[in-house]
């Protein structure tokens, strides 16, 4: 081939390249524009294009300033079609461009945005560098509201209101009224959220605030929850969701509070929230049950009740009732001293508490093991069960394990080895024997 031949192709691949690039850069200020007009299957019809040209410019020359404009038009465009995993690579590749590049500090909040779901420390460390060293205070401030954001994901509430101290948008508002609240001060996260509560802004996602609140403070929670449902502009499903939430969050720290928000969602107009609130409520109903003859009266209460066998929490609640029925008609069958009736108890103590979701109803049967079955190894067992469980009696179970020396479980527990190996028949029995239990089939 000849010199001139050499050069002519090679002018041909770098105006093809030069085209491609340009032609990128043409797609993308359209694409702008159709956003900004609000045409947004058009915008996005020309991010695709972008993508398309511009990988191709960064294939024929991956190198040089015009190679990480390329990446950076192609990360462009795969962030504004919400395909982070294809913009963070290309991102990444354009952060090797000059600090003099006019579209340098873009990439670096682009890059930030994309790993904010990510949960880790790169985000965080992106908008910080932003911060610090940008000269275009619109790009500090929104980095600013971004940490914020990117720290009350991580839960790290101190640090929001540090970097939010002295903004006084919305966004930085509602930040900072979840950081509050994190913080233990739900008097100054309503604060927060007084403009947008006195404006009745269903834009802001008050599930969130709501369930934040709950778990922390009553009063604040319910001062919350009254304003919210004094919005006229909401509808009643979306009220009862705020109140179900409100429930659901106060529960493992506030029952009272939680059922009294039950009660007020029962008494809303009907809806998928509220149907879910009284399944809530029987499910409850047997969960609490801390005894047998409870368990009774919750079961009757539900057979003779309204329970819906439609949805995934009607089926739910039919799963425990029939849990519970199990439990009754098995203590039942099970005399004070019957052979192997030990072994039943702790069947049943087991399923009370990890299938029916009641450690004091698993109580109840450990005790009862203890009482009818005093001779069974498996007192030890379940006095042990029981000290987990029940944290603020511990004292008591140690001390009635300590009159069981000769026990093999207590044996084993202080180092015996004679123990150890009569533990694992024990267990390799109990094992056999709940597990033939429930399969249905005899006991032998």
């Amino acid at each position: 081939m000849s010199r001139h031949v050499v050069v002519g192709v090679a002018l041909l691949t770098g105006c093809a390249w030069s085209n491609s690039l340009y032609q990128a850069r043409l797609l993308s200020a359209r694409a702008m524009e159709a956003e900004r007009e609000h045409r947004p299957a058009e915008a996005q019809q020309l991010w695709g294009q972008v993508g398309v040209k511009a990988d191709s410019a960064y294939a024929r020359a991956p190198y040089g300033r015009r190679g990480t404009e390329a990446l950076w038009l192609a990360g462009h465009a795969a962030v504004r079609t919400d395909d982070c995993s294809r913009a963070i690579p290309r991102l990444q590749g354009a952060m090797s461009a000059p600090p003099t590049a006019p579209w340098r500090q873009q990439v670096l909040l682009e890059l930030a945005a994309c790993e904010e779901p990510l949960g880790g420390p790169t985000a965080a460390s992106l908008y910080t560098t932003l911060i610090a060293s940008s000269t275009d205070s619109a790009i500090r401030r929104h980095a600013r509201l971004r940490l914020g954001h990117t720290l009350v994901m991580r839960e790290e509430w101190a640090a929001v209101l540090t970097a939010l101290a002295a903004d006084d948008t919305l966004p930085a508002r509602l930040d900072r009224a979840m950081a509050f609240a994190g913080v233990g001060r739900p008097d100054l996260a309503i604060a927060e959220l007084s403009r947008p509560l006195a404006a009745s802004d269903t834009s802001v996602q008050w599930l969130g605030y709501v369930a934040a609140l709950a778990g922390r403070n009553t009063a604040s929670t319910d001062a919350l929850l009254d304003r919210l449902l004094a919005f006229a502009n909401v509808s009643a499903e979306v009220k009862s969701r705020w109140l179900l939430e409100g429930a659901r969050s106060a529960l493992p720290f506030d029952a009272a509070a939680a059922d009294h928000r039950l009660e007020r969602l029962a008494a809303r107009p009907g809806g998928s929230a509220v149907a879910e609130g009284r399944l809530l409520q029987q499910q409850l109903t047997l969960v609490r049950s801390s005894t047998l003859p409870a368990l009774r009266v919750a079961v009757d209460t539900l057979l003779h009740g309204d329970v819906s066998d439609d949805g995934f929490g009607a089926r739910l609640v039919a799963d425990l009732l029939r849990i519970a029925r199990q439990l009754i008609v098995r203590n039942d069958a099970t005399p004070p001293g019957a052979v192997a009736g030990d072994l039943t108890m702790f069947g049943l103590a087991e399923l009370a508490r990890d299938s029916l979701g009641s450690p004091r109803l698993g109580g109840w049967f450990f005790n009862r093991l203890e009482q009818d079955w005093p001779r069974s190894p498996f007192v030890a067992k379940a006095l042990m069960a029981r000290a987990l469980a029940e944290p603020d009696s511990s004292a008591d179970f140690v001390r009635r394990l300590q009159r069981l020396a000769d026990n093999p479980y207590v044996a084993a527990a202080n180092g015996n080895v004679a123990g150890m190996l009569r533990v694992t028949q024990l267990e390799d029995s109990l094992g056999r024997f709940v597990d033939r239990m429930w399969l249905g089939r005899p006991n032998r």
